[in-house]
This record gives structure tokens, C-alpha cells and sequence, in this order.
């Protein structure tokens, strides 16, 4: 496959800047092959061919780190977080790359087209934030521990499908990912919309400087309790993906497997922790950068 070669495991796992820019290829490539096959609804078909053509680099990925594995149990040494933090790299540089080429689309395309390769992940915002896409307005109505509840029991279930979808499809990870970048781009580019529009409604004008102060702001709403949780779903994809690679390979008759699994465990432990966190900051901290902002 031609995306496919266009860098191998290796190269990725030494350059970071090459997985942001595949992830941007990648994605771009979706979008116009979305759009022209799927021309009346390309929303989940932009998804599932960014996840398409992402997944040979990364199951090849996760194969050399279970292969790393063993060579670690080999030598009587058990793998610790730190030696899984090249994949779990590739994993958020390559989500990067999805973000920042989802992103520019919803903000820099027409209104019509945006919201026509967008479709579905607007209406999945709107079914949890409500029209406006705010927190404020939910928040208002449950309590911070609800709220906490809440948000923790859905993240641990796209934990869980992300562990499932690498340890079933290899890299199957990929495609929550991807949708999580989707998600995550136009949530953030209905709020830095939306500022634009104020500030030009009050001043007449948008300045470059307005589009950089707005940007950050977006960023600080979402990112801090996105990094923890986003960094949980690597931990998971890194987690089902070991384990997937070694059942493909039939490590499962070594002895290792087990070790393999601890392993495993180890990064969903890590994983469910991240979770926690980023669902008090979401209740706590998110909140009131809304209010300031």
C-alpha cells in the first residue's frame, strides 16, 4: 500500500514530526476521499478511512513492541511504563496530526462544508453539551460529584472500547482516536468560533492576534482535562495492542504470556488513574476557565 509505505516503525518511533505530519495526510486524504465517495453524509466515512489508513503502521508498531517485550522477559527484566513510552508517542503525535487537520477544516471551511464533514460529530456534541456546545449549562443541573460520576463512567467506556478495538483489530484503536480527535476538533472550533464572532460583533474587526488569543483559550478549556484522559485511550490502545500482537504471534504458549499480561495490566491500571484525574479536573478546574473565558 502506497500510505502505508510511505515511513516504516522504525522511522516513526525517531520522529515525531513525520507521525504529526502522516496524521495530517492522513486525515486530509479522508476528507477528499469522504467527500467525493460519500458526498451526501462523509462524516463517519472521513473516520473510518483516517483509522484505514493509520492501521498498517501502527499494528506494525505494537508488533515490535510486544517483540520488545519479550526480549525484556528474556533477559529476566520486566517492562516497565517508560519502555512503552515510544508507542504511546507514535499514538498521540499521529492523534495530533488528526486534530490539528480537523480542526483547521471546521474553522477555515465553509460554514456548509464544515458542518457536512462534520455532521455526526456535531450532533453527538449538541446530544451531551446541548446546542451551544457549553458545559455550563449541564453543570448548572447536577451536582460536581454527579457531574464526576457522569463523566468518569463515560470515559471508562471508551477506555474499554479502546482496549478491545486494539486487542480484536490489532491498531483497531485507531478508529475511537480518531473520532476522539474529530470530537475534540470541533468542540474546540465551535468555541473559538463562537469568540471570533463576539469580538467582531464589539470591535467590527478580527485581528490575527484575536485568532491566537482565542486559539489558546480553546486549548486551556479542553486540554486540561483532555491530556489525562486523552493519554488514558493511548495507554489502553498500547495495552490491547500488546496483548493482541502476542496472541497473533502464539506467545501465548510461552511461559512470558503471563508476564506479557501483567504488563498489560499495569497500562490500564496507569490508564484508569489518568481517568480519574482528568474527570476532577473537568468538574473542578474546566468550570471556571468557562466562567473566566
Amino acid at each position: 500500500m502506497v500510505l502505508e509505505s510511505i515511513i516504516t516503525p522504525k522511522t516513526a518511533r525517531r520522529n515525531p514530526i513525520a507521525m504529526i505530519i502522516l496524521g495530517i495526510l492522513y486525515a486530509v486524504i479522508a476528507i477528499v476521499l469522504g467527500y467525493f465517495i460519500f458526498p451526501s453524509d462523509p462524516s463517519l466515512s472521513i473516520i473510518f478511512l483516517t483509522s484505514l489508513a493509520a492501521l498498517p503502521l501502527m499494528i506494525n508498531v505494537l508488533v515490535q513492541e510486544e517483540e520488545e517485550d519479550i526480549e525484556y522477559l528474556k533477559s529476566k527484566k520486566m517492562p516497565l511504563i517508560k519502555d512503552h513510552m515510544d508507542v504511546f508517542y507514535d499514538f498521540a503525535f499521529l492523534f495530533t496530526g488528526f486534530f490539528i487537520c480537523f480542526l483547521i477544516a471546521y474553522i477555515f471551511l465553509p460554514d456548509s462544508y464544515a458542518k457536512l464533514f462534520f455532521e455526526k460529530q456535531i450532533e453527538t456534541i449538541e446530544s451531551i453539551l446541548g446546542p451551544n456546545g457549553f458545559f455550563s449549562s449541564t453543570m448548572k443541573v447536577v451536582s460536581a460529584e454527579e457531574g464526576f460520576k457522569i463523566i468518569l463512567v463515560n470515559n471508562f467506556k471508551v477506555l474499554l472500547f479502546a482496549i478491545l478495538f486494539s486487542f480484536l483489530y490489532g491498531a483497531g484503536a485507531i478508529f475511537i482516536l480518531a473520532w476522539n480527535s474529530s470530537i475534540l476538533s470541533v468542540a474546540m472550533g465551535n468555541f473559538i468560533k463562537t469568540k471570533l464572532i463576539t469580538i467582531s460583533q464589539v470591535t467590527g474587526i478580527t485581528l490575527l492576534t484575536n485568532y491566537f488569543q482565542v486559539s489558546s483559550l480553546g486549548l486551556l478549556r479542553y486540554l486540561i482535562h483532555g491530556i489525562p484522559e486523552l493519554s488514558a485511550y493511548f495507554f489502553g490502545a498500547v495495552a490491547g495492542g500488546i496483548i493482541s500482537a502476542a496472541v497473533i504471534r502464539r506467545d501465548y504458549k510461552d511461559p512470558r504470556f503471563y508476564d506479557i499480561l501483567l504488563d498489560s495490566l499495569d497500562l490500564i491500571a496507569l490508564a484508569s488513574l489518568l481517568l480519574i484525574i482528568g474527570a476532577l479536573l473537568e468538574v473542578s478546574v474546566t468550570p471556571w476557565i468557562i466562567g473566566w473565558a
